[in-house]
């Protein structure tokens, strides 16, 4: 092989090293854009489960205040009642 063909046979290997470098660093930069929206879409639906959570242990407090109120009420029937249901 002649000198000339040497070089441009490691010509060519380079380029193409770089269109690699190139297209690795095109899909990373991709892959960490999606890894950012992944990210904030968790922070999003955390924040949602969390609120829900809230939502559901006030909910479940009024309940049991009412159901409480219910069976005084209901106790307080029974005594007018004479204690007979």
């Amino acid at each position: 092989m002649a000198s000339g063909d040497k070089i441009a046979a490691l010509e060519a290997k380079v380029k193409e090293i770089i269109k690699h470098s190139a297209e690795v660093k095109r899909r990373t930069a991709l892959l960490e854009t999606r890894l950012r929206e992944a990210d904030a879409r968790l922070a999003r639906q955390s924040a949602e489960a969390r609120r829900w959570e809230k939502e559901r242990d006030w909910v479940r407090g009024r309940l049991k205040k009412i159901l409480g109120e219910l069976e005084l009420i209901e106790s307080d029937g029974d005594k007018d009642e004479g204690g007979a249901r």
